[in-house]
C-alpha cells in the first residue's frame, strides 16, 4: 500500500464530489486537519472510518488501499496484490519480534549478571548495556503492537 497514492486518490474522490476538506471531514467526523493529513499521505484514515469513506464515495476497500478505481477484469488481481502486501508485512512483523525477544532477554540476562560483580567501571558499562537493550526491545514492541494492530484491522476490514 502507497499512502502517498491513497492521499492523492482521496484527494480526487473529494474533488469529484466537489467537497472541500472541511465538509469530507464534517461528514466523518473528523477535522479538516486530518483530511489533509490522509491527502498529503502522511496518515491513513482510521480504520474505523474507512467503511464509511468508501461507502460516501462508493469504492471498495480494496481499490482504497490500491489507491485508484479498478475495473472488475483487474479486481481480482488487485486484491492478490494486496494480500500479498499484507504476507509480506507480516513476515516482517515476525523479524521484528525475534529482534525484540533477543534484545530483551539478552538485556535481562546481562543486567542480572551485574547484581553480583564487583563495582568497576565494566559492571556499570554492561549495566547500561543492558538496560538499553531492554529499553530498545519495549521501543520495538511498541512499534510491533502498532503494525500487528494496524494488519489486524486491514484483513478485518476487506472480510466484512
Amino acid at each position: 500500500m502507497n499512502q502517498a497514492q491513497i492521499g492523492k486518490f482521496i484527494a480526487e474522490l473529494r474533488k469529484e464530489q466537489n467537497m472541500t476538506q472541511v465538509e469530507l471531514g464534517d461528514r466523518l467526523g473528523v477535522t479538516n486537519k486530518t483530511v489533509s493529513r490522509w491527502e498529503n499521505g502522511n496518515y491513513m484514515p482510521d480504520l474505523s472510518i474507512i467503511n464509511a469513506l468508501c461507502a460516501l464515495f462508493d469504492i471498495t476497500v480494496n481499490e482504497l488501499f490500491s489507491g485508484t478505481r479498478i475495473s472488475d477484469s483487474n479486481f481480482k488481481a488487485s486484491a492478490d496484490q494486496n494480500l500479498l502486501l499484507v504476507l509480506s508485512d507480516m513476515k516482517f512483523i515476525k523479524k521484528q519480534k525475534k529482534l525484540f525477544d533477543f534484545l530483551s532477554g539478552s538485556g535481562t540476562g546481562i543486567l542480572l549478571s551485574t547484581f553480583y560483580s564487583p563495582d568497576s567501571i565494566r559492571r556499570t558499562i554492561a549495566m547500561l548495556v543492558g538496560l538499553a537493550m531492554i529499553f530498545l526491545s519495549w521501543y520495538f514492541k511498541s512499534q510491533y503492537d502498532k503494525r500487528i494492530l494496524q494488519t489486524l484491522d486491514v484483513l478485518s476490514d476487506q472480510h466484512e
